[in-house]
Formats: structure tokens, sequence, C-alpha cells
């Protein structure tokens, strides 16, 4: 009798420990799709190419790159040069035709320009300079004198840097840069988008692996809440109860796991997708859609690879870089010529300043000069003529076995090569990874037929032993066997399925089409896409 009032009270108390466990593992559900509101996959990927920093990051390379344009551009820009000085200079004197001890020079003046570099190669400066200077020569007629000179240079390569494709190489490549940060952001945001989708799916196995280890725990409890009521007619012995209660609390253990797995893919995706503590989504909580079937169609592995071909971003980029190769090879190609710049001046001056008249030497009388006026004269002499200088020549130039310039061609031309064989490594990853992809899509198919036959044996199993049990024939250790059987099942068909189409996510982000199949589109400058 005490023995039998020992097994009551530990059942008691089994039985609260139990109900405590489980009550524990309901109330830490979490988000309770009651409650939550479902995120649609389309909605996810847009919001992670929408809010994603990483992304942001990587965006802010086009705009960084296309300022580096304007700055190799920058370099056929006018330039406007101008300059103020005051000169006072005293020199021990060693003329005879002086008396003082020192001569005396001050000139104050400026000089005003304008520099350009043109596309060609020519190099242009129109210069204006005015000064006037004063002195105490005892020969000079005009104290004190007002110059003015404009000067236009030129300066034209007729070997080395001449032509539009030289000196635009920079420019060029600038423009490349560009567009290779456009295609590196568009391979950022497919990536990104594979990797929302794939998190996505290991959040709604999970969620589905939750709700069939709760009905596995529910099964347990009815089955243990059965044996108790045999347990009380005398039916079963305390053992088919205890082994009953023992299968509970394990099942409320795989409840609490499966909860711990949503909430950690629940929280990867709440960072890619940037869901932070004020957000909707972040107070309401979310719950992901239904997992989607597998009557999809995908292509074979020559459809795939020729999409992957013609769209990828990172293949294409790959291909920018070896156009900038050909620029730099083209460019120190030219390096290697010797430097034959044709040069030409044009010029033209005036001259005025106050009377000084000086003996003439000839005549032993005074002299004053033409010349004499003020500022003004001096510029209208200027535009007369009178004073006019002009040159042209040619200009030679070549280091002496031209070594750096040769190395810097070789060079160009080994990292060309280098970009060439990323080019094929590339195509090769990207053969492998289509291949692959396509390996989970079919084998996670003819797993998911599998596991649908598994599960309609198992459940088919379980119905046939529950009706055994109600004659007798069976026991708690064989129903706890298929009902287990039963719930692995059913996890086995839906990681298949969410491997199916995880596969597919693989498969679309290595063809470059995996936002185009969301109507995503990544925003970028159509500008920046085109290569010239």
């Amino acid at each position: 009798m005490l023995t039998k009032k020992l097994e009551c009270g530990f059942i008691t108390i089994f039985v609260i420990i139990v109900l405590g466990v489980f009550a524990y593992a309901r109330g830490t559900a979490g988000d309770s799709p009651d409650v939550c509101e479902v995120l649609p996959l389309r909605c996810a990927i847009a919001r992670g190419v929408q809010k994603n920093l990483d992304l942001q990051v990587e965006q802010m390379n086009i705009p960084i790159n296309l300022e580096g344009v304007i700055i190799s551009d920058a370099e056929f820009d006018p330039v406007l040069e101008s300059s103020v000085y005051s000169l006072d200079q005293e020199t021990p004197t060693s003329s005879a035709f002086t008396s003082d001890a020192l001569d005396i020079y001050r000139q104050t003046g400026g000089t005003v320009g304008i520099r350009k570099k043109f596309e060609i190669g020519l190099e242009s400066r129109l210069s204006f300079e005015t000064y006037r200077s004063t002195n105490n020569s005892t020969v000079d007629a005009l104290r004190p004198q007002y110059t003015n000179i404009l000067i236009l240079n030129f300066t034209q390569p007729l070997l080395r840097d001449f032509g539009t494709s030289v000196n635009r190489a920079n420019v060029r490549i600038s423009e490349n840069q560009v567009r290779e940060a456009a295609k590196d952001y568009l391979d950022q945001a497919q990536r990104l988008g594979e990797e929302i989708e794939q998190v996505y799916y290991d959040l709604a196995e999970p969620v589905e692996v939750l709700r069939y280890r709760i009905e596995s725990r529910e099964l347990a409890e009815e089955l243990l809440q059965g044996n108790r009521k045999k347990f009380e007619r005398g039916v079963v012995p305390i053992s088919e109860v205890q082994q009953a209660e023992t299968a509970v609390i394990a099942r409320d253990e795989e409840v609490v796991f499966a909860r711990q797995q949503v909430e950690m893919a629940r929280n990867r995706l709440r960072d890619l997708l940037e869901i932070r503590p004020g957000d909707p989504l972040s107070d309401k909580g979310f719950v992901t859609e239904k997992i989607p079937g597998v009557n999809k169609e995908f292509p074979d592995f020559e459809r795939a690879l020729a999409v992957a071909l013609k769209g990828r971003p990172d293949l294409q980029r790959q291909h920018i870089e070896i156009a900038s190769r050909d620029i730099l090879i083209e460019y120190y190609h030219d390096q290697r010529l010797p430097r034959v710049d044709l040069e030409a001046t044009l010029g033209v001056n005036g001259l005025s300043g106050g009377d000084r008249p000086v003996p003439d030497f000839r005549t032993g009388g005074l002299m004053s000069s033409p010349y004499v006026g003020d500022y003004s004269d001096s510029l209208s002499n200027m535009t007369e003529g009178d004073g006019k200088e002009w040159l042209v020549g040619l200009r030679f130039s070549y280091p002496i076995g031209n070594r750096a310039a040769k190395a810097r061609y070789q060079r160009a031309d080994w990292e060309k090569r280098k970009a060439i064989y990323r080019l094929k490594r590339l195509e090769g990853t990207m053969e492998t990874e289509i291949k692959d992809a396509l390996v989970i899509v079919r084998r996670s198919l003819e797993r998911f037929t599998i596991s649908e036959d598994s599960e309609r044996l198992a459940d088919t199993t379980l119905n046939q032993e529950m009706e055994r049990l109600k004659y007798g024939l069976s026991d708690t250790f064989r129903i706890l066997i298929f009902q287990k059987s039963l719930i692995e099942a059913r996890i086995r068909k839906v990681t298949a399925l969410v491997d199916f189409n995880q596969g597919l996510a693989s498969l679309h982000r290595a063809m470059g089409v995996n936002l185009d199949r969301f109507s995503i589109v990544a925003e970028v400058d159509a500008s920046c896409l085109v290569t010239r």
C-alpha cells in the first residue's frame, strides 16, 4: 500500500514537472503566427537591397569613382595664373658712365595668364606681363619705364604623348573604374539577395520543424493521458506511464531546441535586413511565407551557363578590367617613343615712360626717347606691333636605353595576362557553381519524393499500430517509435523542400538573374554600365 502511494506521489510530481516544462516551452515560443506579420520573400530581398549597410557601402564606390573621372578630365581644364611682385635691387657699379657707387633698379609689376592642355597633347599658354621700373642709369632716356608684354606659347608633341587616345588614357581608365564599381555593386546586390533568400528558408525550415516538434510532443502527451487512464483501471503497468512521460520530456527538449533555431535564424535575417529596435517588423515580429513547392521549372546546365556568360556582373566587371589593361598597354607603348616637341612663341611688347633727356655722344647735345608717354601709351605701342618676337623650333629628348618606359610596358602586359587568367578562373568557378546548384536542386527533388513516400508509409504504420494498441496488441515503446518515424519523415520532407528552394536560389544567383526573378532592380545609373 505504501509502495503504491509512493508511486502515485512520484507520478504526481513528475506530471507537475512535465507540465511546467511544457508550459515554459510554449511560453518561450517568441512570436506567435497569430500576432506576427508575414514577411514575403520578395519584400525581404527588396528591403535588404534598399537598406543593407554593407551594400550601401559598396554603392558609395560608384560616386567615389565618378569623382575620379572628373579629376582625370580636369587635366584639360583651362588654368588661370596671376602674380604680382615688387623688386628692389642695388648692385655695386663698375660702369664708367656713372659716378654713383651703386646701380639701383626697382621694378613693380604683375602677370596674368591662362594655360590649357588639349586632348591631342597640345599645351598652350597666353600671358600678359606689365611692370613699372626705375633706375639710376645715365643712359636710359625713360624714367620711369612702363613695359607691357603679350606672349603666346605652343608646345605640340609629335611622337610621344601625341593623340587623343594617349592623352585621355587616365580619363578612359577612370570611366572604366566607374563601370567596375557599378558591376561590383550589382554583384554584391545579387549575392546579398541570395544570402537573404538562403537565410529566409533557414528561418522557414525551423518554423516548420518547430510545428512538427510541437505536434510530436502533443502525440506523446495524448499517449501519456491514455496510459494514465489505463493505469488507473489497472490495464497497464506503471512502466507504460513512465515511458510516455519520459518521451514527453524528451520532446519538450526538442521543442525548446527548435525554438532556439527559429530565434537564431530570425536574428540573422533581421541583421541582413537592418531590422533594428523601433522598426515595425522588430516590434511586431514577423514570420515567413509558406515554403514553395517543388513544381518549379529550372534550366539545364547549357542554358544556365549561356545566361551566366551573358549577364553575370562579376564576369562583365572582369572584361572591363581587361579593357583598362589594354588602355594602359597602349599608353605605355607610346611612352617608349622619343620625345619630339614642336615649340612656337609669338609675342608683342610696348614701352613708354617719363621723359629724361640724356647726352647724345654723337652731337654733344641732349636727346629724348621716341617712346615718351604714360602707361596707356605703352599699351598702344604694344598693339601697334612695333615690338615683337617669334620663335619656332624642335625639342628632342630620349633617355638612353629608355629602360623605365620599356619596363612599364612589360609590366602592363603581365598585368593584362593576370586579368585574363582571373577571367578564365572566374568562368570555371561559375561553371562549378551552376553544376553544384543543379546537383542540389535535382537531388533535393529526389529526396522530397522519397520523403513523401516515407511520410505516407509512416503515417499508415502509426495508424495501424494505434488500432492494435486499442486491443492491447501493441505497447508504448512501439507507438513512440512510430510517432518519431512519422515526425522525422515529415521533417526530412521539409528539409528536402528547403534544400530544393535554396538550390534554386544559388542557381539563379550563379546565372546572374536572381533579382530579376522578383522584379527587383538594384539602382545604378545606366551610363555607368555602358562599356566603350
